[in-house]
């Protein structure tokens, strides 16, 4: 199929729209700090699963297609929509990071804030739910199953700690609301967890490098690692979290020691039938079994001095997604292409040997270009649009196929001009 021309206008220089809001304000405030951080998102990741046509304020600000931008300065997040400010969050103590997860049986997205000792979550008409913590959580991504916790090692303390219902891992939930605003069922059982793995395994003697929050209002779940046929807790503690993906179960991690990067799928594990091997089906019902996760590794890179600064999906021109990795040191986006198959409703991520292939690159991100209104599965066909170290600027729709504009050098005023992209 031919893709034909595309026209690149640069309409100027990009300045977080958080930056811009601030300036609106005036006076910055008196504990104002010089750091910030800003990430653009797509308006369908907060837009409900069964959202109908509406007219009020929030589903007119989530009815454009324009990006949407979360900036993050010291205790405070300004949402934007465009150049208007959708809504502002001030928390009690600065934020670590933010992320945009669904959790339990609520068809919206909810902002997930991690900070020293807490977790904060807003739903998009900015009701809240703060859940205490006394770990060293370091960071926390989203999956389609919830959001992942990753956690430090603690050497100060013993590591036979339980994670149960009186563990002091998660406090006591300040929600005065959740449960009517938040789509979260009543009837959920706080204990249940900690008599699961109690009766089970035994599990909650060990502390886990990584636990899944499913529900605000129940505890985190272990998580384990797959080991020649074994399920074991999961302690891969110097396996740093770098990237999520919160449409299909995968992680991306970086273990500085080894300089080696890896590629999870996070898989379900079958806890009726470990209920039924152990033989208290008399006494847990199965209708409130929880699902229990399990991370495989799938693929390994090695001979990297520093982690990926940056880690996206695209789309190979048959539909294959792609995980790819930007070493900016290197100049290079190292690709890796899934390979997936359906064996009893269930899709399977693996990545063959030879599946892999690097292009030259400084900066790069997906786009979509060559097919707008094209879904593979829950994933929208992303092209790469790539910098090469020549400053030349490269649309891929596949790694044999990209188009080329005329070379731009740095010294070139793109203010007014439209290249143009010619596609094979």
């Amino acid at each position: 199929m031919s893709i034909g021309v595309r026209r690149l206008t640069v309409l100027g220089e990009f300045k977080p729209y958080g930056l811009i809001a601030e300036a609106l304000d005036g006076k910055p405030a008196d504990d104002f700090t010089e750091k910030c951080d800003y990430f653009l998102f797509d308006p369908e990741v907060v837009r409900q699963r069964d959202e109908a046509d509406d007219f009020d304020a929030s589903g007119a600000a989530l009815s454009d297609r324009s990006d949407h931008e979360l900036f993050v300065r010291g205790n405070r997040i300004i949402w934007t929509s465009g150049a208007r400010v959708f809504k502002r969050f001030t928390l009690s103590s600065p934020v670590i990071m933010a992320r945009w997860c669904r959790l339990g049986d609520t068809a919206e997205a909810l902002l997930c804030v991690l900070q020293v000792g807490s977790l904060t979550i807003y739903n998009t008409s900015g009701e809240v739910t703060s859940i205490p913590l006394s770990r060293s959580i370091t960071s926390i991504w989203a999956l389609p199953f919830g959001l992942l916790f990753q956690q430090q090692a603690d050497t100060s303390t013993t590591s036979h700690v339980p994670i149960s219902s009186t563990s002091p891992l998660f406090g006591v939930r300040e929600m005065p609301r959740a449960r009517r605003e938040t789509g979260n069922s009543p009837q959920h059982n706080y204990t249940f967890p900690s008599l699961f793995d109690n009766i089970v395994k035994g599990e909650t003697t060990s502390i886990s490098s990584h636990l899944l929050l499913k529900d605000p209002l129940e505890e985190p779940q272990l998580t384990h690692i797959e080991e020649r046929g074994k399920y074991n807790i999961m302690k891969e503690f110097d396996e740093t979290t770098i990237w999520t993906s919160d449409q299909i179960p995968l992680m991306a991690s970086y273990n500085k020691g080894k300089m080696q990067h890896s590629v999870w799928v996070v898989e379900v594990i079958n806890s009726n039938l470990e209920v039924a091997n152990a033989n208290l089906l008399d006494f847990i019902p199965s209708g409130v079994i929880p699902k229990r996760f399990s991370f495989r590794r799938i693929w390994q890179g090695k001979g990297v001095q520093t982690a990926a600064c940056k880690v996206f999906l695209a789309t190979d021109d048959d539909s294959a997604p792609i995980i790819c990795f930007l070493h900016q040191e290197q100049r290079k986006l190292l690709s890796v292409r899934l390979q997936s198959d359906e064996i009893n409703n269930e899709i399977l991520f693996d990545i063959k040997p030879d599946m892999s292939w690097s292009i030259p690159a400084i900066a790069a991100a997906p786009v979509i270009v060559t097919r707008p209104r094209v879904k593979v599965g829950l994933l929208p066909y992303l092209d790469m649009i790539v910098l090469a170290p020549e400053n030349a600027l490269l649309l891929y729709s596949s790694p044999s196929r990209y188009c080329e504009p005329p070379l731009l050098s740095q010294n070139q005023d793109f203010l007014n001009k439209t290249p143009v992209l010619f596609c094979p």
